[in-house]
């Protein structure tokens, strides 16, 4: 809905401000609550109860624009994350999921703020099940004895997204970590980093290629993800495929990782889709490495453009030290499977 002045009785009933509507300001309030049963079993550890934001995380959001004249725009997204089961805030932040502000021309966007990752962009929308919580698929999501530079969000980022050229476009980001503060320059840089995506998308073919590094201590340690990924759209299938290479240095670990991801989505009725997933992680640092690899199943059936249920299988097979899971910290070597039935809601 595109209510300016509801939207501004909710900010200031929320964050105790004056109420000041705009007509010239474009918001719209909208949100997604996701909420399962699941059953997850691991060696001797079982898990049953209400789990929440398996397809996608649960949250309610604002966004808008403003017409600046001659092409520009002004924009902003505050997205905060809740679990439905509790009513609860994720993670104890307020606008954690999303929190920025930017301009938006012919040239492009520059934002400023709180954003998603530029691997995030590359990489999760070329899983199947498109980046379920619990699909195997997301094993280069994991980080066993070798850090990963791949992480969804991050803090303090300016991001520059690119407008499409030929299908082409492109989403570079630099973030300057918490304060900037330390007795020298190690811990000044603990958590700056940089992102570069570039994308293609033309017809039934998409890919995309990403690099991203971050310093992970105050120690001068530092973790890098690089990948690759592609999808073409057959009709009766949908194939994707997904690489990637993670590299850690400095006095907290060191190592490298590959993971890899093969998928399938393909549509069985008007409104059901089934997606399948298979994912592997190789970690080559010496005696410690964590390996892994699993498959899942989901079926999604749409009752409508805004209501979605759905049922899923997910197992993984660890190896030697690793213990992948999901609700469970299973002991090294256990192999966890969950089993679930949800139903998402967009709004």
């Amino acid at each position: 809905m595109h209510k300016s002045g509801i939207v501004a009785l909710v900010a200031a009933a929320t964050l105790g401000l004056p109420t000041v509507a705009s007509a010239d300001t474009n918001v719209t309030i909208y949100g997604l609550i996701d909420i399962n049963l699941g059953y997850e079993k691991a060696g001797d550890l079982k898990h049953t109860g209400v789990d929440t934001s398996e397809l996608n995380g649960s949250r309610i959001g604002f966004k808008g624009t403003e017409d600046l004249g001659n092409g520009l725009k002004a924009l902003f997204v505050l997205e905060t994350g809740f679990d439905p089961d509790t009513g609860g805030a994720q993670a104890g932040r307020q606008f954690g999921r999303q929190s920025f502000v930017g301009l938006e021309g012919s040239w492009g966007k520059v934002m400023l703020g709180r954003q998603y990752s530029p691997a995030f962009v590359a990489l999760d929308p070329f899983e199947a099940t498109g980046a379920a919580d619990r699909t195997a698929g997301l094993l280069h999501r994991k980080s066993g004895s070798v850090s990963r530079g791949y992480q969804v969000r991050f803090d303090n980022m300016i991001k520059y997204r690119s407008p499409s050229f030929g299908g082409f476009s492109a989403d570079v980001g630099y973030w300057t970590g918490a304060e900037n503060t330390g007795p020298n320059d190690d811990a000044r840089k603990e958590g700056r980093g940089y992102g570069i995506t570039g994308m293609y998308k033309n017809g039934p073919f998409a890919a995309a290629i990403t690099t991203q590094s971050y310093f992970t201590d105050a120690t001068g340690g530092k973790a890098s993800t690089h990948g690759i990924a592609g999808a073409y759209d057959f009709k009766v299938v949908k194939a994707y495929l997904l690489y990637t290479q993670d590299r850690e240095s400095g006095t907290a670990g060191k190592g490298k990782a590959r993971s890899y991801a093969l998928g399938a989505e393909v549509p069985v009725s008007a409104a059901g889709t089934v997606a399948l997933s298979y994912g592997a992680r190789d970690e080559s640092n010496e005696a410690g490495a964590e390996d892994a690899h699993g498959w899942s199943v989901y079926y999604m059936h749409n009752l409508s453009k805004r209501t979605t249920l759905y049922t899923a299988y997910s197992h993984i097979s660890n190896k030697g030290d690793a213990n992948y899971s999901w609700n469970l910290t299973p002991a090294a070597g256990d192999d966890p499977s969950v089993v679930m039935a949800g139903i998402r809601h967009r709004f």
